[in-house]
């Protein structure tokens, strides 16, 4: 565990000297904040390799910060500690998504022993869900595409676009598909062997969005120890890919204008431009014409990003790509939860094909989840008529074609499944001591 950066957020002066001498021991560069306000603000400044987060702090409980930490990121361990014995909060950290818990007091080895087991979960999730990416992209892409006319349309304008450096925006309904549009411009780009790097403009606060995008320099403030290289660099020759962009503070819009401008930018604290030879491809689930009328938007940065406009249609205006939805999140969960393959009656597969999907395939995704996990479809079933008593249910009919008859069945394909669409693109240690134990009485 080297060269790792660790945020302890803990107002007891023995406790947080111990940790410090503990970690610093194993070559980990350690910040300490006293209360909520501090870990928060240095938390923003710099994203930290773990968090060790007291429950009990002078200006609240320590807890509350798990929400607004795990917006920036959901895989940055955080280990809570604790000299009383508060289960309700113990508990609610879990529920907020803290990694794991240690009372005080204990012994050293006992907090690395957890960081280790904290950090080989994380490093073991990351790479799953590289290999599932991986294993899955030419899967996704005829799911994308489906056998719907609006979808050949998009791919129509995709694959026009995929051959050039212009920046394109991609704009639709939330859970539409606009981040799988965007990989497959990607893809299918000559930037394609080049790192694919996504930036969610909505869930970073203005200061640390940009010091991820644009990185700072050694001394640039209050506790940047070294130079951090933002996501812009880390696209080099690549792509970045702006989600909810809409969500950009007004000041961050005039430094991004200006990257795509002059290709350049420079890093918090830097004075030499830093070259930016990477595509930039934006999404948005809002009318950024409106938001520019109304001076949210800048004008002249909407004229950049909209160069080319992508729309991805919602769910309910290409009813025909449901059944092919439901067998591949049929075969995708029912592989991840072992379960048994299932089958969607045609009863069930009917109230899809006319429900009005305001939440599109990702609401699709969950109900469809929720099948496979509870094993049988009565639950889903009655949901849908309290819909449809309740007006939510929108009998919409479907694009020129019928719901079958006959079961819908996860393994093998019914006749008229969708073409099978082209691939884009190209393809710490130390000498032994005694255990040291922490301070930590209850406080």
């Amino acid at each position: 565990m080297t060269e790792q950066y660790v945020l302890v957020v803990d107002d007891d002066p023995a406790f947080s000297q111990f940790t410090r001498n503990l970690l610093t021991d194993k070559e980990m560069r350690v910040v300490v904040a006293t209360s909520k306000k501090e870990g928060l603000e240095a938390f923003k400044r710099e994203l930290p390799s773990c968090v060790i987060l007291d429950i009990f702090l002078p200006d609240g409980s320590g807890v509350d910060l798990i929400k607004p930490m795990r917006a920036a990121s959901l895989t940055i361990p955080i280990i809570m500690v604790s000299g009383q014995s508060e289960v309700d909060e113990v508990v609610r950290a879990m529920k907020e998504g803290a990694s794991d818990y240690v009372k005080k007091p204990f012994q050293g080895e006992e907090l690395l022993l957890k960081m280790q087991m904290v950090f080989d979960a994380t490093h073991v999730k990351v790479e799953l869900d590289a290999l599932r990416v991986k294993t899955r992209p030419e899967e996704e892409y005829n799911l994308l595409f489906g056998m719907s006319d609006r979808m050949s349309k998009v791919q129509a304008v995709l694959d026009q676009v995929a051959g050039t450096d212009i920046t394109v925006l991609i704009t639709g309904e939330s859970g539409t598909g606009k981040e799988l549009v965007a990989k497959a411009i990607h893809k299918a780009s000559d930037r394609a062997i080049d790192p694919f790097i996504k930036v969610n403009c909505a869930a970073l606060p203005r200061e640390l969005l940009e010091s991820e995008l644009f990185g700072f320099e050694k001394g640039a403030f209050t506790g940047a120890h070294r130079r951090k290289y933002g996501r812009f660099e880390m696209a080099q020759n690549g792509t970045i890919f702006l989600d909810e962009i809409s969500e950009m503070h007004m000041d961050l819009q005039s430094k991004l204008l200006h990257v795509l401008q002059e290709k350049q930018f420079f890093r918090i604290g830097g004075e030499r431009e830093v070259k930016a030879n990477c595509r930039i491809l934006c999404a948005t689930n809002k009318n950024l014409e409106r938001m520019v009328e109304e001076g949210t938007f800048r004008r002249d940065l909407f004229y950049r990003v909209n160069v080319v406009n992508i729309v991805v249609p919602p769910l309910r205006e290409r009813k025909d790509d449901i059944p092919i939805l439901v067998d591949y999140f049929l075969n995708r969960y029912c592989q991840m939860y072992n379960r048994e393959a299932l089958k969607v009656s045609p009863r069930l597969m009917e109230m899809f094909l006319n429900y009005a999907w305001q939440g599109n395939v990702r609401e699709l995704e969950n109900n469809v989840k929720r099948l496979i996990i509870l094993g049988n479809e009565a639950q889903l079933i009655a949901e849908f008529q309290r819909k449809r008593e309740n007006g939510q249910y929108a009998a919409i009919r479907t694009m020129g074609r019928r719901p079958s008859r006959e079961p819908f069945v996860v393994h093998g394909r019914r006749a008229g499944h969708p073409r099978r669409c082209p691939r884009p693109g190209k393809p710490g240690t130390g000498e032994s001591r005694p255990p040291r134990t922490s301070p930590g009485s209850p406080r």
